[in-house]
């Protein structure tokens, strides 16, 4: 059984610095270290930094003095300006590229104009968008959705998207929208590594028998290569480690595609593939 493995697996740059300041934190004098949401989508990373201490919180009225690390998705819900702690040090962990999607919804919205996110509603990095934008924004998430909006059509739609989507989806949308609307203009806020990733996707599920997604099910892009690779591959799976594979899914199988999400460790990747391999020996 031959596996072929993405190119680009491993932690992408933004969960890469979200974790670095996290180790940084917990080396400082300051506790608790605690974190708003989930630093990262993945539970077996996450379990590894509570083990060191890290405390998962689920919103502001928990916090205590010591340190606050706001997650790579931003502090989704949650308004930061109510903290009111003095003893409490802050440290912004939001990815860069979040950032960026805030802040070029926040432009055209103090401009008096409508912003539109396409994303996953409900999503912390959805949240933490509207959040930069005083909760104005309208969260579309299809092409249904699109053409069921009633807006003024002398206003301009602002459009940004959440950095995971697809950008096929992505571009489906901005058509329906072109379609109703004269004055449409889209802020380009996908993260390169995403779509870099989903393209590899694709190609690898062209050449496999079998399709491996490894990553956690709260995981945004995790949940995008999925799909795309559904799309050209039936036998897709997603798992979030070794002890979830199933020895049926590979009788009679010669190629196995895994590729994983931004959030998915490398060691975790390297156990399924030893899994794999005793599978395919056994056989």
């Amino acid at each position: 059984m031959k596996i072929i493995l993405a190119k680009n697996i491993g932690f992408c740059a933004g969960i890469k610095r979200a974790l670095s300041l996290t180790e940084e934190s917990i080396k400082l004098k300051q506790k608790p270290c605690q974190v708003l949401g989930s630093l990262l989508h993945n539970e077996e990373v996450a379990a590894k930094l509570q083990k060191r201490g890290v405390k998962f919180i689920k919103s502001i009225k928990e916090v205590k003095n010591g340190i606050l690390i706001i997650s790579a998705h931003g502090p989704g819900k949650e308004d930061l300006s109510k903290i009111n702690n003095k003893d409490l040090k802050i440290i912004d962990a939001t990815c860069l590229l979040v950032k960026k999607a805030q802040n070029l919804a926040h432009y055209p919205w103090a401009k008096g104009h409508k912003v539109i996110i396409i994303g996953d509603k409900g999503h912390t990095e959805v949240e933490s968008i509207q959040g930069a934008i005083n909760r104005k924004g309208i969260v579309i998430e299809n092409e249904e959705e699109a053409k069921k909006l009633k807006l003024d059509q002398k206003k301009l739609l602002a459009v940004v998207a959440q950095t995971t989507q697809n950008p096929a989806r992505v571009e489906r949308i901005l058509r329906a929208l072109k379609k109703k609307y004269k004055k449409v203009d889209f802020y380009n806020t996908l993260c390169p590594t995403v779509l870099n990733r989903q393209k590899e996707t694709k190609e690898i599920a062209k050449k496999s028998d079998v399709m491996l997604v490894i990553g956690s099910k709260n995981s945004a892009n995790t949940k995008r290569l999925v799909e795309i690779s559904k799309e050209l591959q039936k036998n897709t799976y997603q798992i979030e480690n070794a002890s979830q594979l199933k020895e049926e899914w590979f009788s009679g199988i010669k190629k196995v595609g895994i590729v994983g999400g931004t959030s998915t460790p490398e060691w975790l990747i390297k156990d399924v593939i030893k899994k794999l391999k005793n599978l395919s020996r056994r056989k």
